[in-house]
């Protein structure tokens, strides 16, 4: 029975997974343009959008929409 025993060296890489960053962007007449921002904590913070809100959560915002 072999085993494979580790020990000095560096560290099996692991990969990690992508950045959710880039769909919190559009691309409009060639800017870069925000998605919708939260209104209590400013331009910095992104909503979290939902099927029927948004929601901030730092100041915990929640806004609904009508059906």
């Amino acid at each position: 029975m072999a085993v494979k025993v580790r020990i000095k060296g560096k560290k099996k890489h692991k990969n990690q997974p992508t950045s959710k960053k880039y769909t919190k962007y559009k691309i409009e007449g060639g800017k870069l343009v925000r998605e919708r921002s939260c209104p209590r904590c400013g331009p910095g913070i992104f909503l979290m959008k939902a099927d029927n809100r948004v929601y901030c959560g730092k100041c915990h915002l929640t806004e609904f929409f009508k059906q």
